[in-house]
C-alpha cells in the first residue's frame, strides 16, 4: 500500500514542498525540497529587451552584455532588414531573437504567426521564437499571440492601468507583459534609474523588464525613438553582476519559461541511505514549449560533499549553509544526490570520455578557436573535428555568477578541459540550458558532441 502525503507551504523566495512516502513496508524517510522563485534562490528577475533590430543591437549591445556574462532579448521587423547573420551570432551567444512584427504597422494582426515563421527561417535558436514585442504597444488579438508564443510584450504597464513592475508570480496576462521604456522618452535615463527599479523588485521579490531602441550617438537604423546611453546599461550591468546572489537578469521567454514550470511543477523527494532521490515533474503542454528550462533546488541536509546526477548528466552544485543547491530540468528523469563523502567515486557521469593520453586533449585553450576546432590545427586538435552536431546552435558560454553554461545540447556528450589539458568535467546536455562547470579561473575548453569552444572563467 503506497500513501502519500503532500504539504505545500509558500515563502517569499521559495516553493517547498516534503514528502514522507512508506513503501512495501521499509521506510523512505521524508526529506524536503525547495524550488526557488528565481533561477539560483535569487530574490527578484530583470530582462532586457531591445526592439526594432538595429544595427547597434548587434554592434554595441551584443559585446556589452557579453563582457558582464548576461543575456538579453532582441525583437526584430522582418521587413527592416535587420542584420541576420548578426543576430544569428547573438543566438550563438546564448541572446533570445523575438519577433517585433513583419512591418511595426500600428497594430500587427494577421502578422503573428507569418513574423515568427519568418524569423524562424532566418534565425536558428533551440525554441525558435517564443517572444513578441508588439509595435507602438497595441495589443493586437491575444489568441493568435497566445497560439504563437509565451509571451506578448507591451510597453510601460501605466499605459494600461499596470504596474511596471511584476510580482513573483509574473503578470496577470501572458498577453500584455509590461516593460518599462528607457532613454530621452522614457523613465530609465542613467544607471541609478535601473538600478533603482532593480532593487525595487529585489524587495518586492518580483520582476522588472526593460525597453530600449536605439542608442545615443550609435547607428540605430530604424531604432530612433528615444534613444537611451549605453553607458547607463553598462553601468546597471555592472550593479547587476555585483549583486548577482540577488538579482537574476535573463531574457524574457526565459525568464516565462521558469516562472511558468515553477508555478507548475512538484518535487518529491525521499531519502534513503546515502541518497536522497527528487522527482521533480509538471504537467505544462503547448505546441511553443517542451519547457525544459532548469529550475534551482535545495535541500536541507548536514552533508558536506556531494554529486548530483539526472539520468546521464552530472549536475552541477554546491553545499552551503546547511543546504545542497543544484538546477534539475523537470521531467527528465529522477534527480540522484548522493553523500560523495560516505563512499567517494572518480568523477564520471555520462558516456563522455576523457581522453586516455595526452594526445587526445587540447595542450592549451590557445589551440581552439572561439567557435570551432580546424582538423589541420596545431598542438593535437585533431581530435575536436568541425563539424556542427545535427546542424544545431549551441550556446557556450560563461555567465555573470561563473559558471560555465551550456545552451541547445541536450543529448550531446560534454567534455570540460582546462588549460593543461586535463579533463575536469563529463556530462551529458540535459535540457534547455545547462551549467555544466565552474572553477579557478583561467580558460577552459569545452567540448559539445564534435565541436569546440573556448572559455574564460574571470
Amino acid at each position: 500500500m503506497h500513501n502519500k502525503n503532500f504539504y505545500k507551504v509558500w515563502t517569499m523566495n521559495y516553493k517547498y514542498l516534503s514528502i514522507a512516502l512508506a513503501l512495501g513496508g521499509s521506510m523512505v524517510w521524508a526529506q524536503t525540497a525547495e524550488i526557488g522563485t528565481w533561477s539560483g534562490f535569487r530574490k527578484a528577475a530583470a530582462s532586457f529587451t531591445f526592439d526594432d533590430g538595429a544595427p547597434s543591437h548587434v554592434s554595441d549591445a551584443g559585446p556589452t552584455f557579453k563582457k558582464y556574462g548576461y543575456k538579453a532579448t532582441f525583437n526584430v521587423v522582418v521587413n527592416w532588414n535587420p542584420n541576420w547573420s548578426g543576430f544569428q551570432g547573438l543566438a550563438d551567444e546564448g541572446h533570445e531573437i523575438a519577433s517585433h512584427s513583419n512591418t511595426h504597422g500600428q497594430n500587427m494582426s494577421g502578422e503573428e504567426a507569418s513574423s515568427k515563421t519568418a524569423i524562424e527561417g532566418k534565425i536558428k535558436q533551440k525554441y525558435g521564437v517564443i517572444t513578441v514585442a508588439y509595435p507602438n504597444c497595441n495589443v493586437p488579438n491575444e489568441s493568435a499571440v497566445k497560439s504563437n508564443y509565451i509571451v506578448g510584450r507591451i510597453c510601460n504597464g501605466s499605459w494600461k492601468g499596470m504596474n511596471d513592475e511584476m510580482g513573483k508570480d509574473g503578470p496577470s496576462n501572458w498577453a500584455q507583459v509590461p516593460a518599462t521604456m528607457t532613454g530621452a522618452e522614457g523613465q530609465l535615463k542613467s544607471t541609478n534609474d535601473f538600478t533603482g527599479r532593480m532593487q525595487k523588485v529585489i524587495q518586492s521579490n518580483g520582476w522588472a523588464a526593460f525597453l530600449t531602441h536605439g542608442f545615443q550617438g550609435k547607428n540605430n537604423g530604424n531604432a530612433t525613438y528615444s534613444p537611451t546611453d549605453l553607458g547607463a546599461i553598462e553601468g546597471a550591468l555592472k550593479w547587476a553582476q555585483q549583486n548577482d546572489k540577488d538579482i537574476w537578469v535573463a531574457p524574457m521567454g526565459h525568464v516565462a519559461m521558469y516562472l511558468k514550470e515553477r508555478k507548475a511543477s512538484k518535487a518529491e523527494a525521499s531519502t534513503s541511505g546515502d541518497a536522497i532521490t527528487v522527482k521533480l515533474t509538471h504537467n505544462i503542454a503547448d505546441n511553443i514549449s517542451k519547457y525544459d528550462y532548469p529550475l534551482s533546488l535545495r535541500i536541507k541536509s548536514d552533508w558536506s560533499k556531494v554529486e548530483v546526477t539526472q539520468g546521464d548528466a552530472k549536475l552541477e552544485s554546491k553545499v552551503d549553509g546547511g543546504y545542497i543547491y543544484f538546477d534539475g530540468v523537470p521531467n527528465a528523469g529522477d534527480i540522484v544526490v548522493k553523500n560523495a563523502a560516505a563512499a567517494p567515486k572518480p568523477e564520471s557521469s555520462s558516456s563522455a570520455e576523457a581522453p586516455s593520453s595526452s594526445s587526445e586533449a587540447p595542450k592549451s585553450s590557445a589551440a581552439v578557436s572561439s567557435s570551432s576546432v580546424a582538423p589541420t590545427s596545431s598542438s593535437a586538435t585533431e581530435a575536436l573535428p568541425t563539424q556542427i552536431h545535427d546542424g544545431r546552435h549551441i550556446a557556450t558560454y560563461v555567465d555573470a555568477s561563473g559558471y560555465i553554461t551550456i545552451q541547445g545540447a541536450e543529448g550531446l556528450n560534454i567534455t570540460v578541459f582546462n588549460s593543461l589539458g586535463t579533463v575536469v568535467r563529463t556530462t551529458k546536455g540535459i535540457g534547455f540550458l545547462q551549467k555544466v562547470y565552474t572553477g579557478a579561473k583561467g580558460m577552459y575548453v569545452v567540448k559539445v558532441g564534435n565541436r569546440a569552444w573556448t572559455v574564460n572563467i574571470k
